[in-house]
């Protein structure tokens, strides 16, 4: 009896490795894009043979029963196609994570490209952003007709800087107007992987709320405004 239980282990090993070899093949042969460099084809390859040994060892190994082995193998297989599948649509996925969270949080910056991110549009119509300030998150109103970043009282503090020492000679246009203001200068703005150094702007008695202005929108490559998005470009 043990005979023909041992045949049949090692036929279904050898319609393993057949089936594990036949996908190999099938992702080498340049009729699948889910590995862009020889060294994706690598770490896939050591995958295999890591995969192949594990399952070499459990089906020899086996003293349940055949049926067993085939549903916990079939199991196996299934697990092994998902993540190949997860691996190769990881860009989509990471895209429609960072749609949701966008979706969640406007003010989030959405990474579109190593290059290139973009907000969504508030409930109140304006775009916002969670901006770095010298290493302090300040949530900021996109405007482009601020000819300036300009930051209120309460944000200024926040990232060390006292507005009672600061000398108001400076006029700064809003989409709301002008007002006095505080020329300063910032060491780091960054929204994603956008990030720009030593950034003139200014303190305002007169905002509840920090603008990003022209002097950071004007050292970007691409700005552009499409109905619920903003997209910025480095």
């Amino acid at each position: 009896m043990g005979y023909p239980v041992a045949m049949t282990r090692v036929l279904i090993l050898v319609a393993a490795l057949l089936g594990v070899t036949v996908l190999v093949f099938w992702l080498s042969s340049g009729n699948s894009q889910v590995f862009g460099t020889s060294q994706s084809h690598a770490s896939f390859l050591y995958s295999v043979v890591l995969l192949i040994t594990v399952m070499s060892s459990v089906i020899m190994r086996w003293r349940g029963s055949l049926s067993s082995a085939a549903l916990y193998g079939a199991i196996w297989v299934l697990v092994f196609f998902t993540l190949v599948a997860g691996y190769s649509y990881r860009q989509d996925f990471a895209e429609l994570w960072s749609r949701v969270k966008g979706e969640v949080n406007p003010a989030m910056a959405m990474q579109r490209s190593p290059t290139e991110i973009a907000l969504r549009k508030a409930s109140d119509g304006h775009f916002y952003a969670d901006v770095q300030v010298n290493g302090k998150e300040i949530r900021m109103l996109a405007d482009t007709g601020a000819s300036s970043v300009v930051l209120s009282e309460a944000d200024a503090r926040a990232i060390g800087i006292d507005p009672d020492n600061l000398a108001y000679n400076l006029i700064v246009s809003t989409a709301n107007g002008e007002a006095n203001a505080a020329p300063i200068e910032l060491d780091e703005i960054r929204i994603g992987s956008i990030v720009r150094h030593n950034v003139k702007a200014a303190v305002s008695r007169n905002l509840s709320g920090s603008l990003l202005g022209m002097s950071f929108f004007s050292t970007l490559s691409h700005v552009e405004m499409n109905h619920d998005e903003l997209v910025l470009a480095d």
